[in-house]
């Protein structure tokens, strides 16, 4: 048995799970990337956080810059929130914790947003509803999203690798509030210049 919640291109949406259920996050077209969050559903001030989860990931052995195992909260809770039970793709950018937003847009683009939308306003619509806003906003975990690093020690994006049918499934450690933006930028390369929808299945 399970629930399926569609996520419109360039859009975001917010939904629950209870412990030991897992949802998956789904490519519909391919050539997507996905926003995540994860907020303690008994506490929205335990949040995920990427550098955090990135460095225990390593110190344990599991996992790295581009691929997660385990998802921690921020100190001083140090929970794993969620972990990855199977993932198709395997590359991420787990470690910085970003999302799009009004000054990259203004400062990269030259664009204005709004009217363009924005992982980060997308998220904090979908929380919206839980009684949270814009800075109830953890860290994001960019799933599929292709980062590397250039010769100055700055990001280069790189086009999504995860095709049509690609997957992520995320087995939940605690009660979570979950949140999905299918990332809204088509001024770059990661979503391959074209916003596209995304599903999510939870698991019963």
């Amino acid at each position: 048995m399970s629930e399926e919640i569609y996520i419109p291109a360039g859009e975001g949406r917010a939904f629950t799970v209870k412990r030991n259920q897992i949802f998956r996050i789904k490519q519909v077209e391919g050539g997507q990337v996905a926003d995540v969050i994860l907020i303690n559903l008994n506490n929205p001030k335990e949040g995920f956080h990427a550098g955090h989860s990135v460095y225990l990931n390593c110190i344990k052995g599991i996992g790295n810059i581009k691929r997660l195992k385990e998802l921690y909260s921020r100190p001083p809770y140090e929970n794993i929130m969620a972990t990855v039970v199977e993932d198709t793709v395997g590359v991420h950018f787990a470690y910085i914790g970003t999302r799009c937003s009004r000054m990259i847009y203004k400062l990269r683009d030259n664009i204005d947003a709004p009217p363009h939308r924005t992982c980060q306003d997308n998220l904090a619509e979908a929380i919206a509803p839980y009684g949270l806003g814009s800075d109830d906003v953890p860290d994001v975990f960019n799933v599929w999203m292709d980062v590397d690093i250039n010769e100055k020690g700055c990001f280069v994006l790189k086009p999504t690798p995860a095709k049509k049918d690609d997957y992520i499934d995320v087995r939940a450690e605690m009660d979570l509030l979950v949140a999905v933006s299918s990332c809204p930028n088509d001024t770059q390369p990661i979503n391959h210049y074209k916003v596209k929808p995304l599903k999510v299945i939870i698991f019963k």
